[in-house]
């Protein structure tokens, strides 16, 4: 009797397993084979087997982000895989990162950064001074990313493992800024790694897989013992994908989120993605060279009024602000009552009038990555051509405009993304705008003299308004990248997840 008893008790709980399977079974199907429900995450079972699935709207080049510019590799790896000195607030400001703290000269001549002693590379190995110092000499050294924000250094020391000290030639005001970005990664001195693949960096993730083009999986940094230590076991970051197809995998839990989500996507989510602030700009960007239509300063004024940069600015989606000037609202120099040439076809065409059709050589040329899509360009070529300016427009891939437009400089106007904090390249005789000007490169040296906050803001105010006046380019608007994830994804950050998205900060709620 007792033997057939226990048969029928673990007959009944077989059933009422097999019962239990089941309706979870069709509980998780069902909305896959309803195409309803939405936001089902069935891969995310919670504890440390969590994995984060984004979709992002630019892929990385390469992973090498010693040489590789682009602000993907930033979004993907900084922060997340490699540290830096300090880092940026949801401002843009610079905060405590690999330095725990830090002192300034009166001055403004000497930096003494007091490193944390809990930083491990992902060998396990501890992260000291030594590698800091010799970091900032490979960047100089071999022209590394950012390596143009240290121009100003006479001298690094390291008196213990734990401190490191910058001597500069002139104060910088923009010194520990440029250490929250490329300039201050600390680099393992001792890794024997492809960067462009691979990564032996001190965040709290490192890389396990990637896929030119189509994907990037980050998982955790075992040795990671620092402050940002990460809940989510793995995230996969993809980028492939039509708009149509993006839809549809958030919509059925194949995609936690998606950031800086495209207009085209926007439009198809049917559910209201957030717009978030930027420090970053797109920027119309003019090919100073003499050899240039738009070296002539009446030229260059003549595009800035014939664009209506709000008009630009709604293709973008999300509440784009159109700019009045160099900076946005995130930038301590930002001045709102800047609105330098705004749109006003008459003022425009009367300039355009000073040149014969033949002066233009077919039109301008308009250069600029697919990224932007085919509406921004169209929009741009009717806007000129409403007040007598010809244009050519090119929309090509990102290696092509890094080809034609970065490296041979063989385009008229191109469309770049423009950090509040790159307006120190108008400075650069060398940069992709190529505009020489003694002028306001002794004003940025004056900017960056600033001794204390309050006088570099005027100061910057100052540069920006003088920039803006030559207009070696047209600021067009700010950007506010769109993001939209499923409501159990908590941490994804309200500003510059165009450029730094904090992973660690994700969680799985329930």
């Amino acid at each position: 009797m007792a033997r057939g008893r226990h048969r029928g008790i673990s007959s009944g709980i077989i059933f009422i397993l097999v019962l239990a399977v089941l309706t979870a079974g069709t509980y998780m199907a069902w909305p896959l084979l309803t195409g309803r429900g939405g936001w089902r995450l069935p891969w995310n079972l919670g504890g440390s087997g969590q994995v984060v699935r984004i979709r992002a709207r630019q892929a990385p080049v390469s992973l090498d982000i010693r040489t590789e510019p682009g602000r993907a590799t930033d979004q993907a790896l900084m922060g997340n895989v490699y540290q830096t000195l300090t880092r940026p607030d949801a401002q843009g400001r610079p905060t405590p990162g690999l330095a725990q703290n830090w002192e300034v000269s009166a001055d403004g001549l000497l930096y003494t950064f007091h490193l944390r002693n809990d930083a491990r590379f992902a060998d396990g190995r501890q992260l000291t001074s030594e590698d800091a110092l010799w970091s900032l000499r490979q960047i100089l050294d071999h022209q590394y990313q950012g390596h143009q924000d240290l121009d100003d250094l006479a001298r690094v020391t390291n008196p213990d493992e734990a401190t490191l000290v910058i001597r500069l030639k002139s104060p910088d005001a923009h010194l520990l800024t440029a250490l929250s970005g490329r300039a201050g990664i600390v680099y393992d001195r001792q890794a024997h790694v492809n960067y462009s693949t691979q990564s032996a960096g001190s965040g709290p993730y490192q890389v396990d897989d990637w896929q030119p083009g189509a994907s990037l999986t980050l998982t955790t940094n075992k040795s990671y013992r620092g402050p940002d230590k990460a809940a989510i076991r793995k995230v996969i970051f993809s980028y492939a994908g039509s708009p149509e197809q993006t839809v549809k995998d958030l919509n059925q839990g194949r995609l936690d989120a998606v950031v800086d989500m495209d207009p085209a996507t926007a439009k198809q989510a049917g559910k209201a993605p957030t717009a978030t602030s930027s420090t970053n700009n797109v920027v119309l960007a003019f090919n100073n060279q003499a050899s240039s239509l738009l070296s002539d300063q009446h030229m260059r004024e003549a595009v800035r009024y014939a664009l209506d940069r709000q008009a630009l600015a709604d293709l973008e989606g999300g509440g784009a602000k159109a700019l009045g000037g160099p900076l946005n609202p995130l930038s301590p120099g930002y001045d709102p009552g800047l609105q330098a040439f705004p749109f006003d076809r008459v003022q425009a065409a009367g300039r355009a009038s000073y040149y014969s059709p033949s002066y233009y050589h077919g039109g301008l040329r308009l250069v600029y990555p697919q990224e932007f899509g085919s509406q921004v360009g169209d929009l741009i070529s009717t806007q000129l051509k409403a007040v007598g300016i010809p244009t050519q427009v090119s929309m090509v891939d990102q290696a092509a405009f890094r080809d034609q437009v970065l490296t041979r400089h063989d385009y008229d106007m191109a469309l770049l993304v423009m950090d509040n904090d790159d307006i120190g390249r108008f400075a650069d005789p060398n940069s992709t705008m190529l505009f020489d000007n003694t002028e306001v490169q002794e004003s940025w040296k004056q900017v960056k003299a600033s001794t204390d906050q309050n006088t570099y803001a005027e100061r910057l105010r100052a540069f920006a308004q003088q920039v803006s006046e030559i207009s070696p380019s047209d600021w067009l608007y700010e950007r506010t990248p769109l993001v939209l994830s499923a409501p159990r994804l908590q941490g994804m950050p309200s500003s510059l997840l165009d450029r730094y998205l904090p992973l660690w900060n994700l969680r799985i709620q329930g």
